[in-house]
């Protein structure tokens, strides 16, 4: 057997399995890379070689255990967000790459302060940080003359975990970021430049849902955003920036597409104005962003 048959017997084991995944070959792919310690031109450029005996019982465990509903993320330790590597594992959201449309349109917002002469410290806070995967990358990705002052905050002590072996390692010598235990944006002193997050936002129904073949689950506190709708928290989290965002300030929030129409009703509910949207890759309104009442307009000025 080489190596690019254990691919293939990898891909087989998955597709037989029906486990939910978006693509079985690229599962195995990552699960091999893994394995064999390398990256992926490394993995193509093995793939004539012999897979070894000692290497079949790990290969097999690790296509069992995915197999069996455990994400793949959590089995090789780390998943890739905005050209990062996170540390994830149960007890905290796998970082998507929908949610990088929010990091991007953090940075679509920063850019005018980039060029400005003078600048006073930009002031910013990831709620519901998870992995911080976030907070971080928007730390690690913006220039460092802008001396953004980055706060993030989670009711989860495990997923904050996460967040500070995530800092130590792709932040070893700054910029800094607070991490705060906390719910939403309680105890939190403004004002603020820019507020962003990923909050949960599924109904009940949907993230009972997320459950895999074997059980393995995302903590539902990630996951659950209250009510019928899904919304319940965005309202809270809503009032809380509201009173807490400086003039021309922005709030940015992640959602599902066919919940823009709501969320811009809650957003104009507590004067936030005027509002922007951004699309994930595939076309679905992914962040809506609204704009404090603006007297000075450090992030920019709006756009319709």
């Amino acid at each position: 057997m080489t190596v690019r048959d254990a691919w293939r017997q990898g891909v087989e084991a998955l597709r037989k399995a029906e486990v939910p995944t978006e693509s079985p070959d690229l599962d195995a792919r990552v699960l091999l890379k893994h394995l064999l310690g390398t990256d992926l031109t490394g993995l193509l450029s093995r793939y004539p070689e012999p897979f070894s005996d000692e290497l079949q019982a790990p290969w097999l465990a690790l296509l069992g255990r995915r197999a069996g509903g455990e994400p793949v993320a959590w089995l090789v330790g780390k998943q890739e967000f905005m050209g990062l590597d996170f540390v994830v594992g149960p007890g905290v959201l796998v970082p998507r790459a929908d949610t990088e449309t929010l990091v991007e349109a953090a940075l679509e917002l920063l850019g005018p302060v980039v060029s400005a002469a003078e600048l006073a410290p930009v002031r910013v806070v990831d709620v519901c940080t998870g992995s911080g995967c976030v907070a971080l990358s928007l730390a690690a990705l913006t220039p460092s003359r802008l001396r953004l002052q980055v706060t993030a905050t989670d009711l989860s002590g495990q997923a904050l975990g996460y967040a500070f072996r995530n800092a130590q390692r792709l932040l070893p010598t700054g910029p800094h970021v607070e991490f705060v235990a906390t719910d939403l944006l309680e105890g939190l002193a403004g004002p603020f430049d820019l507020i962003v997050s990923n909050p949960p936002y599924l109904t009940p129904d949907e993230t009972g849902d997320r459950v895999g073949a074997g059980g393995w689950k995302e903590p539902a506190l990630a996951l659950d955003g209250g009510g019928k709708d899904g919304l319940a928290l965005i309202r809270r989290l809503t009032q809380q920036a509201a009173g807490l965002l400086g003039p021309g300030g922005w709030l940015l929030v992640e959602a599902a597409d066919a919940q823009m129409e709501a969320m811009e009703g809650i957003f104009r509910e507590n004067g936030l104005g005027p509002l922007r949207e951004w699309k994930d890759l595939a076309g679905q309104r992914r962040v809506l962003g609204g704009q404090a009442t603006a007297r000075r307009d450090p992030l920019g000025s709006p756009t319709h």
